[in-house]
């Protein structure tokens, strides 16, 4: 029969969970997107732009810069994000295989049930929150509308305006990792603190049977001594009637 207790799987995957974001195929994704360029050249070339006089056609010509910047800024956050989702799919997987040798635990004779399929949905729901995100907010930087930006863009052309941009990029995209851990770390602890509130629940609905079968059994007890001491009380009654009657015939010899 096994123990009752916390959550204890629950506690030590999380560590594993939330280290989704430094693992090896992660890091390796990251190097290889900090180590080359980011495909800024195309910002770099652009003439110095000052939205408030800028022609209709120098903005054009500097959407247009913009907008290749972000396409090559998106496909590397994208390989980011599938990398990131590749990890914490492992991790959660082993989490979710954790649970099952829990559901093998026997406590008072009877099994956890711990509803895995749901916990499961709940996982994809976690790689659904990590798609997009990093792509979405680093594109949303890389525009006129952000006034960092636009401060490199009045830059004059060359090598310096592209290594602002690149810098820039960079910048961005490590402020959107960070939002993403965090994101994660609420998401992952939400659902950790679920699953153990859900153990819990199933170990105290067992023990509540268990202390049902103990009251049950020590009322048969008592039951069991009480008819005991009827049945003596019983026996001594008719033992006295029979010593009775063996007397009185004895004394009509």
């Amino acid at each position: 029969m096994g123990g009752g207790g916390g959550c204890c799987v629950a506690a030590c995957c999380i560590g594993q969970i939330l280290g989704c974001c430094i693992g090896d195929g992660i890091k390796t994704v990251v190097n290889k997107i900090f180590g080359s360029s980011s495909g800024s050249s195309s910002g770099g070339k652009t003439e110095s732009y000052h939205q408030d006089t800028a022609t209709l056609e120098e903005t054009i010509k500097v959407q247009e810069a913009l907008s290749k910047f972000r396409s090559d800024t998106q496909s590397r956050s994208a390989k980011l994000e599938n990398a990131i989702v590749k990890e914490s799919r492992q991790n959660l997987d082993a989490f979710v295989d954790e649970l099952r040798q829990c559901n093998k635990i026997k406590y008072g004779n009877r099994r956890l049930n711990i509803n895995i399929r749901y916990i499961e949905q709940e996982n994809r729901k976690t790689e659904d929150t990590i798609h997009g995100f990093i792509v979405k907010r680093v594109s949303k930087r890389i525009s006129l509308d952000d006034e960092e930006c636009k401060e490199i863009l009045k830059l004059k052309p060359g090598k310096e305006k592209e290594k602002k941009l690149d810098q820039f990029y960079k910048k961005v995209l490590k402020e959107a990792i960070r939002e993403l851990s965090d994101e994660l770390r609420s998401v992952m602890e939400t659902q950790t603190d679920n699953v153990c509130d859900r153990i819990q629940q199933r170990i105290d609905s067992i023990l509540d049977v268990c202390e049902a079968k103990t009251v049950e059994f020590e009322h048969f007890e008592e039951v069991k001594k009480s008819d005991e001491g009827k049945l003596e009380q019983e026996q001594l009654r008719l033992s006295h009637f029979v010593s009775l009657c063996d007397y009185g015939l004895s004394q009509l010899d």
